[in-house]
């Protein structure tokens, strides 16, 4: 018997010991000098939970959507939280009840990755833009690049309008500002090099079906501007925002005055200098 309880008491010691020298998986795992003050969001993406944390691992809120998350959320100014979620937008305040919240699935809007919340409470999201292999050879497009069902991307900006509403009152399109020196019949025919502010629609870099694939929108509000990431094209483009649907589809108006034209673009060079 007393070889048995020293056995028991000799187990729970080596369990403890082992225990503790095991690196924690749950909770805050590192935390060094330097460490800057400040809170962390973030939604798993295993489940429909968005959680803010402080520089302690310390859990400050916790909110619980309607469905699983979308890539990504922002917490407003006023506290309330907007969770992208895989067919809809949602926001709740702070205490998790909805605010807000609207289908853009079943509105037809075919969004993906980023959203950007704006200033004046509307909300910037990246949005297929998705066309027929017939329109793409109708835009210039190289047959050996064309594919039925080939997205080109967008941009549109959402205005809440009350429960379950929203309208679209602004968007850009790459579809508007492509050129190709392939068809010397389309309008969009040019010596590619020589415009930096367009987008060889005719780049073969292995995506012929989703050749641009945006990721992130971002948005300047002292300058207007918004910039978006290109994955499969390796480039950032920063746009003007100050300009109408109508001028963001040309090459003029805005505060820029060039229209929806790329004012700024970095990345891949081979892209505009063939």
């Amino acid at each position: 018997m007393r070889f048995r309880n020293t056995f028991v008491v000799l187990s729970l010691f080596l369990t403890s010991v082992f225990s503790f020298g095991q690196s924690p998986t749950v909770g805050l795992l590192y935390e060094a000098p330097g460490v800057t003050s400040g809170y962390t969001l973030f939604t798993p993406e295993k489940n429909n939970k968005v959680f803010l944390i402080d520089e302690c691992g310390l859990v400050v809120n916790e909110w619980a959507f309607s469905e699983g998350p979308g890539l990504t959320c922002y917490l407003l100014p006023n506290g309330d939280l907007l969770q992208v979620g895989k067919d809809s937008l949602e926001i709740r305040d702070w205490d998790n009840n909805i605010t807000w919240t609207y289908s853009t699935a079943a509105n037809g809007i075919l969004k993906h990755h980023d959203v950007e919340p704006l200033p004046n409470g509307n909300i910037l999201l990246v949005v297929r833009d998705i066309y027929t292999e017939a329109q793409v050879l109708g835009m210039g497009g190289d047959p050996l690049l064309s594919v039925d069902g080939r997205n080109f991307e967008k941009v549109i900006e959402l205005q809440p309008n009350g429960p379950g509403q929203a309208n679209i009152v602004w968007e850009w399109k790459f579809r508007d500002h492509l050129i190709q020196d392939y068809d010397s019949t389309k309008p969009n025919y040019g010596v590619i090099g020589n415009h930096p502010e367009l987008m060889n629609m005719n780049y073969d870099n292995g995506y012929t079906d989703d050749m641009v694939h945006l990721n992130a929108v971002d948005y300047n509000a002292e300058l207007d501007q918004i910039m978006v990431t290109a994955r499969h094209m390796s480039e950032l483009y920063i746009i003007d925002h100050s300009t109408t649907t109508a001028e963001a589809a040309s090459h003029t108006g805005g505060n820029s005055g060039k229209g929806g034209d790329f004012l700024w673009r970095w990345g891949n060079a081979q892209v505009y200098q063939p």
